[in-house]
């Protein structure tokens, strides 16, 4: 099972974020559980600057954009994969 966790406020960026996330996920065929973290203090103690971030397995993958499906889906079968 792989851990993803989005950090942000909920703004569109970060709603965008998700859909892209559970279209990979999708895409993908791999078991993950998503999360989103919205609370400002749990943001600043992850070290989050930028949002919207992604963390996969406690690995920060991206931070200030929202990723693309397909780069998502690398992150997820590279992972799967280890």
């Amino acid at each position: 099972m792989i851990n993803i966790e989005v950090f942000g406020p909920g703004c569109a960026r970060c709603q965008a974020t998700k859909e892209a996330i559970r279209q990979a996920i999708e895409a993908a065929g791999v078991e993950a559980t998503l999360i989103h973290v919205g609370d400002p203090k749990e943001i600043a103690k992850n070290r989050v600057f930028f949002t919207p971030a992604v963390r996969v397995d406690g690995e920060m993958k991206s931070t200030g954009r929202v990723p693309t499906v397909e780069e998502i889906s690398k992150w997820l079968v590279e992972r799967a994969a280890s």
